[in-house]
């Protein structure tokens, strides 16, 4: 959701006769409709676990899934069902975009949720962070995804004698060598926030956390001037290249825009070997029988392994009437306990959004990545392209940079960081600041 699709929202509301948007009347009081992105084998699987334990206090859950992997899709439907005064009354709502929903007055405020269930102190500062608007808590939290995993198929490796790789020069041996074996070594797809999120992990990677956080979450301008992120482009760009395939294979030739669940099945029935992803592949790939650790080395970006890039999943609960309110707040409630923690994480990918959550039930690469956000001492880091770090337009224009780099064979890495820094001051200041 851009500004632009945003701003005849916030011209409706401001106008004269035009009252807020109200949850969609005709429901009953114990229905909550929710609109997500969640529509994969596995998020679909976690969103019903949700809905059963809503079941179970007494509440519906009535589904409003919109396809699309970014949540583009879903944001734009959003705009349009507030525009017509039929809003959910609950959304999928991520990172900075709320504070803009928030700051007109459609965001219900959960503060007596959070307090009643101490929030503040059983949950990460990093998440509540997110939560939190202008001093008022404007969501429920479900999970923290890591950005920053580098997957590798075992049996692949194994089936081919090759050795595990956990840098990059044995990343492009590897690839020389599964490329040999007739396997596409990489699984890629063109899809803007796909490349995206590949290109911010290598990025975090090259700089280290503090220079993306001066780049990404304080956005200094100087910081782009760094030969990092230049490096960042021709990792990106070398990257792609080994997710072309052997002559004579279905994977021949360029990437292409493809949904990342087919990536997923691509890396489960070893048509690829190694994929950059969020963690939410780790819940697919448990659809599909496999287990972290087992099947599939979970590891770190190369240059990242103590670092953790982030998003966390949110429920913002929409204002209206109020004639839902207590509903709402008895769903989050729910989202915030422990059990429902426990079980949709395990679903999802995820990890847990409380300190108090026992995960030693989650497979190996969940604990890892709940122990590494633990740590105090770790490099938390907000992901830029999941909403964490930028505002809606802000984010939507540097995919869109990146994008067109990596389909651009011509434009060079100097090329590219020139691009980035000038649409940095195209932005100017940032508007919302963000978590770190």
């Amino acid at each position: 959701m851009c500004a632009l699709a945003l701003f005849p929202l916030a011209a409706a509301l401001a106008t004269p006769g035009i009252a807020a948007p109200s949850a969609t009347s005709g429901d009953a009081s114990n229905e909550l409709n929710v609109l997500h992105w969640w529509t994969s084998a596995s998020e679909r699987a976690a969103a019903d676990h949700v809905a059963a334990r809503m079941a179970e206090v007494g509440l519906r859950w009535v589904d409003g899934a919109v396809a699309g992997g970014g949540g583009g899709a879903a944001i734009k439907v959003l705009n349009e069902r507030t525009l017509r005064r039929m809003a959910p009354k609950v959304a999928q709502l991520n990172g900075q975009s709320m504070s803009e929903w928030a700051d007109m007055g459609l965001l219900l405020d959960l503060d007596n949720v959070a307090q009643r269930r101490n929030w503040s102190r059983t949950m990460f500062p990093q998440v509540m962070a997110q939560l939190t608007v202008r001093d008022h808590v404007v969501a429920a939290p479900l999970g923290i995804h890591r950005i920053n995993n580098l997957y590798l198929n075992k049996a692949v490796f194994k089936q081919h004698k090759i050795e595990l790789p956990s840098d990059w020069a044995g990343l492009e041996r590897a690839a020389q060598a599964l490329r040999a074996a007739g396997v596409t070594p990489v699984a890629f797809s063109d899809e803007p926030w796909q490349v995206a999120t590949v290109f911010e992990a290598l990025l975090l990677g090259e700089a280290g956390p503090a220079l993306y956080r001066r780049m990404m979450v304080q956005r200094e301008l100087q910081a782009f001037d760094d030969p990092a992120l230049e490096r960042s482009f021709k990792r990106l760009r070398d990257w792609r290249n080994m997710a072309t395939g052997p002559a004579g294979t279905s994977q021949n030739g360029a990437p292409r825009e493809r949904p990342w669940t087919e990536l997923v099945a691509d890396f489960a029935a070893g048509r690829s070997a190694m994929l950059i992803t969020g963690d939410w592949a780790r819940g697919e790939l448990g659809t599909l029988g496999l287990e972290g650790g087992r099947d599939f080395e979970c590891k770190a970006v190369p240059g990242t392994a103590q670092a953790h890039l982030y998003s966390i999943d949110t429920l913002a609960m929409l204002a209206g009437n109020l004639s839902s309110q207590a509903e709402q707040e008895k769903m989050a409630e729910l989202l915030g306990s422990a059990a429902l923690q426990l079980g949709y994480n395990r679903i999802k990918g995820s990890v847990p959004v409380r300190r108090d959550v026992p995960v030693d039930e989650l497979d190996l690469c969940a604990q890892q990545s709940f122990k590494l956000f633990a740590n105090p001492n770790t490099p938390r880091v907000p992901s830029l392209v999941h909403r964490m770090a930028f505002e809606e337009v802000g984010k939507n224009a540097v995919i869109e940079t990146v994008h067109r780099f990596a389909l651009d064979p011509n434009q060079t890495p100097a090329a590219a960081q020139r691009k980035l820094q000038g649409l940095l001051r195209a932005l100017g200041p940032k508007s919302v600041k963000a978590a770190s």
